[in-house]
């Protein structure tokens, strides 16, 4: 069913959006349209439950949905993200389609966790788990963290058909808080790459992920004030702090590295989680460290017409930014800067933080290096990425269309976004 959404919603309360039937005027300067999304969707049945899956791969120009031999036809990865926008919106406005997308994705989050309390993350269109591909494997990985994060959203929903799966839920992030408390040993040491010193927990996990896996500890403890995720938020952050660089007028003025001496803008989720984490802790060092990558290292980036990755360095007692990459450019490059200038907002009020994330988010618009809008609300199609000025893929596979979705989402929780946004429309 086609429909879009006119917003005007304050989302870090988790109140979300307003849907209607056919596609009405834009009248607030944001136009979001789930027909794309629920192109992707496809519900099963698999072992006695109604599973519902988000194709991986959706390719111009027919966009047809596509497999892939190695990995599968979907994984959790995507449909955690798919959870996360629909249990957004199902909190502004409760839906009957909404909250039966709400349950089946629910269900094939739940139905790919392993005994070991980690997660498999493909399955083949045969309905049957990949549990060899690399990017599969039931360990600490991306994947366990976004259905993480999937799970605590659907724990801040009340709704009374919800409260068995809610229940499931919370036993499955049990598990993986057990695992997290054992997976850094408190006297772990620092390892050196290029000169550049980080935690040794840090580099083998990635900042980048911890920073997601931040993001649900942090949901998790507002739902049931625990002790354990307190003091794992407080760790894990305090060492995230640790890969935080340079500052306001030196590089890489204030960004916190992904992974060893690696920044990437995908998924670079640590600046919003310590934001987050900070205000709802109330620990003014992490939200300190937050502002600072929003305030110094975004209009850095921007300026260098949006970098995709770099490398630091440091040669004796200077910092150096090196092998700069400014493509490819994608929809998860934008979402993660976006949530964190927008909790930057929320925490300090300070006007120019909802400008930065309008002006980060114009990229769907067309303020990107191709010059071409990359999100189309008519259809609620996002092209799958920038390769070149030149070089657009107008493939439109999970990834982009819920990160596109989500970064929407979250501009139109916020009036003074919405007012930049409009600007570049």
């Amino acid at each position: 069913m086609k429909r879009t959404s006119n917003l005007i919603l304050p989302f870090f309360a988790i109140v979300l959006l307003q849907h209607c039937v056919q596609p009405v005027s834009d009248t607030r300067g944001i136009l979001i349209n789930t027909a794309h999304l629920e192109h992707l969707y496809e519900e099963f049945e698999w072992n006695g439950k109604t599973l519902g899956a988000i194709w991986i791969y959706c390719e111009a120009p027919d966009y047809r949905l596509v497999d892939d031999d190695d990995e599968g036809f979907t994984c959790v990865d995507d449909v955690a993200r798919a959870l996360v926008f629909y249990c957004r919106q199902y909190a502004s406005e409760p839906d009957a389609g909404d909250l039966q997308r709400i349950q089946t994705l629910s269900e094939f989050v739940l139905s790919m966790q392993a005994e070991n309390g980690w997660f498999y993350n493909f399955m083949f269109p045969d309905k049957q788990v990949n549990t060899t591909h690399q990017n599969s494997v039931a360990e600490r990985a991306f994947w366990a963290w976004r259905a993480f994060w999937a799970l605590s959203e659907l724990n801040l929903l009340r709704a009374d058909a919800l409260k068995g799966l809610q229940d499931r839920s919370r036993s499955a992030m049990d598990k993986l808080i057990g695992n997290i408390g054992a997976m850094c040993p408190q006297d772990a040491g620092y390892q050196a790459f290029d000169g550049v010193q980080v935690p040794e927990c840090i580099a083998a996990l990635g900042g980048d992920q911890a920073g997601v896996m931040m993001i649900a500890l942090t949901n998790y403890y507002r739902i049931y004030g625990s002790a354990q995720a307190k003091e794992l938020l407080l760790f894990y952050g305090s060492l995230l702090l640790e890969t935080q660089f340079g500052d306001a007028e030196n590089a890489p003025y204030h960004a916190f590295l992904s992974w060893q001496n690696f920044w990437h803008a995908w998924g670079n989720s640590q600046a919003f989680a310590l934001l987050y984490a900070g205000r709802i802790l109330e620990h003014q060092p992490f939200i300190e460290a937050g502002l600072n990558e929003v305030r110094h290292f975004y209009p850095h980036m921007l300026a260098e017409g949006r970098l995709h990755g770099f490398k630091l360095s440091r040669q004796e007692d200077t910092l150096r930014m090196e092998d700069g990459r400014q493509f490819p450019q994608i929809a998860y490059d934008v979402r993660p800067m976006v949530f964190a200038a927008l909790e930057a907002y929320a925490i300090t009020e300070e006007e120019t933080h909802a400008q930065t994330a309008a002006q980060l988010a114009s990229w769907l618009l067309g303020a990107n290096p191709a010059q071409h809008s990359m999100y189309d609300p008519a259809t609620g199609r996002t092209f799958d990425g920038i390769g070149a000025p030149e070089e657009i893929n107008r493939n439109s596979g999970a990834e982009s269309t819920i990160e596109a979705l989500l970064t929407l989402q979250a501009i139109a929780s916020i009036p003074a976004a919405q007012k930049a946004f409009k600007t570049y429309r």
